[in-house]
C-alpha cells in the first residue's frame, strides 16, 4: 500500500497474440464500499480469449483471494476472509432488475472487461457488495471457476426452473460442461452428456453422467428413438445442427445455450417448434443472488472443476492460451500467483 493508494501488479495484453506484459499500477484509496483482495488464483476462461486482441486490457473474471482492507461502509466483509469476483462489477442497485435479484440485467451493469480490477493480477479493488465469500470447504483454485464456470451452468438450470425429476443433456465436456455434469447430477436429474468423439466418456461418467452419447452417432432414426429432454444445455463454442437438436426436446422443453457459436444461429423447422411450444434461450452467468446460491449448492455437494495450473506469470498466461486454442485443458486452467505457490510449498 502507498499513502494514496495501492500500486498493484497485473498482467495486460500486448499487440501480440497471446503475448502479455507484466505492469503497474496505481488504484486509488478505496472508496467506502471498496475491498482491496490479494488475489490467491484466477481462472482462464474462453471468454478472455475474446477480449485479448486490444492491447492493454487486463483479463481474467475467475479470481479468488484474500480481503486485506475494506473501505468504511463494508461491514460484512472483514480481512482474512476469501472471497471471488466474477463478471459483473456493479449495478445500479435502484432499478426493478436489481431489486428483483435479476441484477445481472441491469442497464446499468458494469461488466468485466471494464476497468483494470480483474483477475490476472496480484491484488485487486472491488466493489465489496459484488464479491462473495468463499465457502471454507472450497479451496482458492477450485472456487475459481466456479466464478463463471459454475456460475454459468447454476444460472441456465436454475433460470429454467429445472425439476429433479427432468432429463438433461449436457452438450459439450468442457470446461463448463464437465460442471454441468456435476450440477445436474446434484440436482436429481437425469444427465446425458454428449459430444463429439468417445474419449472423455469415462470422465464424463465420472462427473455423474448416467448416459454418454456421441453426436457423430446422430442420425434421423437416432433422433427419432432416442428419448426426449425437459432440457438441452449447450455449452460448446462451436456450430451446432440446432434443428436435429431441438427435436431431441420433449413439448414445452428448453434449449439453453450458454456457448458462444463462431457463426449465426439458425434453425428452419418452426412449425414442430411452435406446435410443441419449445424455447430457444440464450443464458449468461448469474448476479449476486444466483452466485451466493451456486456457491453454497457446490459447498453441499462437494462440486469442483478438475484443474490444471500454471503459473501467473508472462509465460503461464501464454501457455494457458495457447492450450485453450487447442482445447487442451482437462477442464479448467488456475492460474496461480508464485507468492502462493511459495507459500504452499
Amino acid at each position: 500500500m502507498v499513502a494514496t493508494g495501492h500500486l498493484i501488479d497485473a498482467f495486460a495484453t500486448t499487440d501480440k497474440p497471446d503475448v502479455f506484459e507484466k505492469i503497474q499500477y496505481h488504484a486509488d484509496p478505496l472508496e467506502e464500499n471498496q475491498v482491496y483482495i490479494k488475489i490467491k488464483a484466477c481462472g482462464v476462461c474462453h471468454t478472455d480469449v475474446l477480449f485479448s486482441s486490444t492491447p492493454g486490457v487486463i483479463l481474467g473474471h475467475e479470481a479468488v483471494g484474500e480481503i486485506v482492507e475494506v473501505g468504511p461502509k463494508v461491514n460484512h466483509l472483514v480481512p482474512g476472509d476469501i472471497v471471488g469476483f466474477a463478471y459483473m462489477k456493479s449495478s445500479c442497485q435502484s432499478c426493478l432488475l436489481c431489486h428483483s435479484g435479476d441484477d445481472i440485467m441491469c442497464r446499468k451493469r458494469k461488466m468485466f472487461p471494464e476497468g483494470t480490477n480483474n483477475g490476472y493480477a496480484y491484488a485487486a479493488v472491488c466493489d465489496g457488495r459484488f464479491v462473495y465469500k468463499i465457502p471454507k470447504s472450497i479451496e482458492p483454485k477450485y472456487a475459481g471457476p466456479l466464478m463463471c464456470a459454475g456460475s454459468t451452468v447454476f444460472s441456465a438450470m436454475y433460470g429454467a426452473n429445472l425439476s429433479p425429476t427432468a432429463r438433461i443433456a449436457i452438450v459439450g465436456i468442457g470446461g463448463l460442461g464437465h460442471l454441468g455434469l456435476q450440477f445436474a447430477r446434484a440436482w436429481g436429474c437425469h444427465v446425458v452428456a454428449i459430444s463429439s468423439g468417445r474419449d472423455k466418456e469415462p470422465e464424463a461418467l465420472k462427473f455423474g453422467a448416467h448416459e454418454y452419447w456421441c453426436s457423430k452417432d446422430f442420425s434421423p432414426e437416432f433422433i427419432e428413438k432416442a428419448e426426449k429432454f425437459d432440457m438441452i444445455l449447450s455449452t460448446v463454442s462451436g456450430d451446432l445442427d440446432y434443428d436435429m437438436y431441438l427435436d431431441l426436446l420433449k413439448p414445452n422443453g428448453n434449449f439453453r445455450l450458454v456457448g458462444i457459436p463462431p457463426n449465426e444461429i439458425k434453425f428452419g423447422k418452426i412449425l414442430p417448434f411452435l406446435l410443441d411450444q419449445k424455447n430457444f434461450t440464450g443464458a449468461i452467468l448469474g448476479g449476486r443472488k444466483i452466485n451466493t446460491l451456486m456457491l453454497e449448492f457446490a459447498a453441499r455437494h462437494n462440486i469442483r472443476p478438475q484443474i490444471e495450473e500454471l503459473p501467473m506469470t508472462e509465460d503461464g498466461i501464454t501457455e494457458a492460451f495457447h492450450r485453450l486454442h487447442k482445447n487442451l485443458p482437462r477442464y479448467r486452467t488456475v492460474l496461480i500467483p508464485p507468492s502462493e505457490t511459495s507459500t504452499s510449498e
